[in-house]
């Protein structure tokens, strides 16, 4: 069942005083305006998917309200900042530090909010790049971040019907997430832009559990 997304509730991992507000305020000072207004939206899809399916709403927002507070800073730094967190980088990630900015994110929201909580530093870690065996929280961060109002609807239609289109009434997070790993990928390819190697292997891993027969 999921849990109220009300503005204070008791998780193991997240400090008692630690609100949706505080959050909110943490992240404003950090980005632009049209960047806080994407991260509003992701926090307001992420509650909506949570509840599609029966995750928890609270911390589906939360991870919205976090996400991208990181998402500002210069490839440099971002790169600096993970090697500094012993991250271990690829030749992909080093040249195109943005691609980072999940991963750096959750560490400076464990070092800054005192936040320990595992599965939620996972979705905001995970929400660029996917990875395989995720959690069902990280895949509604994920998705909400693909589905938030101000993307365009030739991308966001496909995945609102392939997260709908489940006769058991529940949201389906996995067609969802292939529906999006492939689109994501068109994009790429059709821009000319550097691919991350995580993201087909996230791709191939979800098209793996979608088309097994006994699903």
């Amino acid at each position: 069942m999921s849990k109220s997304s009300s503005s204070k509730v008791k998780y193991k991992g997240i400090p008692e005083a630690f609100t949706l507000d505080a959050a909110k305020k943490w992240a404003k000072p950090r980005v632009t305006e049209k960047r806080f207004k994407h991260i509003e939206g992701v926090a307001a899809t992420g509650k909506e998917i949570a509840e599609l399916a029966g995750e928890d709403e609270f911390l589906a927002e939360l991870a919205g309200w976090l996400h991208d507070g990181c998402k500002e800073w210069k490839d440099k730094e971002l790169v600096k900042a993970a090697q500094s967190y012993g991250m271990k980088l690829n030749d992909v990630e080093k040249e195109n530090g943005h691609l980072l900015h999940g991963p750096v994110a959750a560490f400076v929201v464990r070092d800054e909010l005192k936040i320990k909580h595992q599965d939620l530093l996972d979705a905001v870690s995970e929400h660029t790049l996917g990875k395989v065996g995720m959690t069902d929280l990280s895949k509604v961060v994920f998705l909400a971040d693909c589905l938030e109002a101000s993307r365009p609807r030739d991308f966001t239609d496909p995945i609102w019907n392939a997260l709908k289109n489940n006769p058991s009434k529940k949201a389906d997070l996995d067609a969802a997430m292939l529906v999006a790993c492939d689109l994501s990928l068109e994009h790429l390819i059709n821009s000319k832009r550097v691919i991350h190697i995580k993201t087909v292997e996230v791709r191939n891993y979800f098209l793996a559990l979608v088309t097994k027969p006994d699903r």
